[in-house]
């Protein structure tokens, strides 16, 4: 329709100016771009923590203790997005497809259970460890101890998203 016209023109320009910084600028672009999901995700959490917290259904919830949103918390997810994840995913997905190259649904298979297997687990990691340092609560001995209590619930769940 003529009245979405300078809508969509405007997304197919967004489109290809994001497009030519992926090729001109992978890893910045990546990281910016897993910096801006990883800030909103955790503002979206957090609002949802607090209309749960409003509820009564959880008293126990790190940004409802003032009943506001916890800005620390945005820009630690902000930076594990920009920082780690960003280059860390490029590099991961680089190595990935120079091993297993085909678009096959086997290689799909393979490459998704890899990263089930390995660099999902090493990210969750990290992100413990960066949660625990926004908090105040970091050193190596309870960071440890989070990811033996944590880590193998954490990936178990992240295993139940694949369909079988």
């Amino acid at each position: 329709s003529a009245a979405l016209a300078p809508v969509s023109s405007l997304l197919r320009s967004a489109a290809a100016f994001y497009t030519k910084q992926l090729t001109s600028r992978p890893i910045m672009t990546k990281s910016l771009t897993a910096a801006i999901v990883f800030g909103l995700s955790d503002w979206c959490a957090q609002l949802i923590e607090l209309g749960e917290s409003e509820e009564g259904a959880d008293d126990d919830v790190a940004s409802s203790e003032s009943g506001k949103v916890v800005f620390s918390r945005i820009l630690t997810s902000f930076l594990v997005g920009l920082l780690f994840f960003g280059p860390a995913a490029n590099a991961w997905y680089s190595m990935i497809f120079q091993v297993l190259p085909s678009t096959s649904l086997v290689s799909t298979l393979q490459k998704a259970a890899l990263g089930q297997i390995f660099f999902g687990p090493t990210f969750t990691c990290v992100f413990f460890g960066a949660g625990m340092i926004q908090s105040g609560s970091f050193s190596l001995g309870a960071w440890f101890t989070k990811v033996r209590e944590d880590l193998p619930a954490v990936w178990a769940s992240g295993l139940g998203d694949w369909p079988l």
